[in-house]
């Protein structure tokens, strides 16, 4: 507990000596996925993690797909469309999140004002991150 008050004490004392007025550099990734990690997960054997930053520009189309794993999606900024097959689209806006099924085909498009989402991925080693799924 010690720590995270340490941790949080240096943050708050790095925030207060940003002089007022002034913008404070914010990461900002390509269109597209930008994979950030890639590792194996010692609690499933035989698979590995892969965690993305996505950046879909407004009205982006994410073609129809699948992965052998799991993939999880939140949402961070914007807005977009996902479609799973057998299942009703879902409208997924900032703070939300969603679970999809390994193999199941899905597609999304990006809202209005794009979208900006984290995206993790349990791949079966051997297997690709995504295959098209027509």
């Amino acid at each position: 507990m010690r720590r995270f008050a340490a941790l949080g004490c240096c943050l708050l004392a790095a925030c207060a000596s940003t002089q007022p007025g002034t913008a404070v550099a914010i990461y900002q990734p390509p269109v597209g996925r930008t994979p950030v990690l890639e590792r194996p997960i010692a609690a499933a054997p035989g698979h590995h993690l892969v965690l993305g930053d996505l950046v879909v520009t407004p009205g982006m189309v994410i073609p129809r797909h699948r992965h052998s794993g799991e993939e999880f999606l939140y949402v961070m900024g914007g807005s977009g469309t996902l479609t799973v097959e057998g299942k009703p689209d879902v409208v997924l806006s900032a703070g939300q999140g969603v679970r999809i099924a390994p193999g199941a085909a899905h597609a999304g498009v990006a809202g209005a004002d794009g979208m900006r989402a984290v995206s993790t991925w349990v791949v079966v080693n051997g297997q690709p991150l995504r295959t098209p799924a027509p």
